[in-house]
């Protein structure tokens, strides 16, 4: 039997025109909101975006590590599963000068349900919508939301990235769409414009309210926490200096977790996801050794991570502790009530 790769190019190009259109039309399905979704037309898509010229190839493969030992026909097929949708999450009816733009990774169909389902604390006070995705090849998405915004009457838009981690490649990418920033992540995509004022939000990943709730996390999983290791792996960015930030916030979240749920010893790792798998190999042998080692201590091993909900990242980190008796609490932040808690006071804090 041939492998995926091992097919004519043409071949598998019409397989992945046809699961991203598959995948666009379910998405369509699963719209909660009366508004419709303005997810992209993934014929065009295909055309303009996934029909690559030789700079863009070469241009992301210098900007992504995972890319530079793939074929152009492997980064064609990851790039298919790349959805980006965007629409709105007020109805037609909510209208006003103050609007709110939510950004976010984008997860299954269940987690962008979830994600969506956060907002309703204060997508019937202001006109609300969406982007998600990576925007790695385009921002159609969330250009076409931004003018939604617009027409609902927004004369401001907050700005509000729900991802954990600052100074990662997919918050580069959105700071180069909004012109904060000369260079991109991925491709050199269109920035979006607009004749609002854009507010351009804080993200999650320093508020306290985070470290709360992997706190509530831990404690779901806790028996005798004076025994008990505490565990956060996270996704984490790719360069070791973005890294190295990225733990530094880690670790004010793990002190205040040891502190308010009275456990013996809270530790804190990235496995840096988006690295090549030899080099986040190494991570996860670090990980593995420092809960080992708590474990031949006589400790017991709660893991709990800062991904924003669960899915694939956490089935994998899930994976990468395997075998090393811990109990494993795979609840992502947006699951928790508290995350709408932090939506709404950003919206106050920076609409006021």
């Amino acid at each position: 039997m041939m492998t995926p790769f091992e097919y004519p190019f043409s071949v598998r190009l019409e397989r992945v025109v046809l699961s991203v259109l598959v995948a666009g039309i379910f998405a369509i399905g699963i719209a909660r909101v009366p508004q419709a979704i303005s997810q992209e037309d993934h014929t065009v898509h295909q055309q303009n975006d996934h029909m690559m010229t030789d700079e863009q190839f070469a241009e992301l493969r210098s900007k992504v590590p995972l890319y530079k030992e793939y074929t152009d026909e492997q980064i064609i097929e990851s790039m298919s599963r790349m959805r980006n949708l965007g629409g709105m999450l007020s109805d037609a009816t909510i209208v006003g000068d103050v609007g709110v733009l939510a950004m976010a990774h984008g997860y299954t169909d269940d987690g962008n349900q979830q994600w969506m389902d956060r907002f309703d604390v204060i997508s019937s006070d202001y006109p609300t919508g969406y982007g998600l995705g990576m925007a790695m090849m385009s921002s159609e998405h969330i250009q076409t939301t931004i003018d939604s915004l617009e027409a609902a009457g927004a004369k401001k838009i907050l700005v509000l990235r729900t991802e954990t981690g600052d100074t990662n490649s997919l918050q580069r990418q959105w700071q180069y769409i909004f012109g904060r920033r000369d260079d991109s992540s991925y491709l050199s995509v269109p920035r979006v414009t607009s004749n609002a004022e854009l507010i351009w939000g804080p993200t999650p990943t320093t508020h306290p309210i985070m470290g709360e709730i992997m706190l509530e996390h831990a404690q779901q999983l806790s028996i005798d926490p004076a025994n008990e290791l505490v565990f956060i792996m996270g996704h984490g960015p790719m360069t070791p200096e973005e890294n190295e930030l990225d733990l530094a916030i880690m670790a004010i979240h793990a002190k205040a977790i040891q502190e308010g749920g009275g456990f013996k010893d809270v530790k804190y790792w990235n496995v840096q996801d988006d690295l090549p798998p030899d080099e986040r190999a190494e991570n996860v042998v670090k990980i593995r050794g420092w809960i080992k080692e708590a474990r031949d201590q006589g400790m017991d091993v709660i893991v709990v991570t800062n991904s924003m909900t669960q899915g694939s990242l956490t089935g994998r980190l899930q994976r990468d502790v395997e075998g090393l008796d811990v109990k494993f609490n795979a609840t992502g932040l947006i699951q928790n009530p508290r995350f709408a808690d932090w939506i709404k006071a950003m919206v106050e804090e920076n609409l006021s």
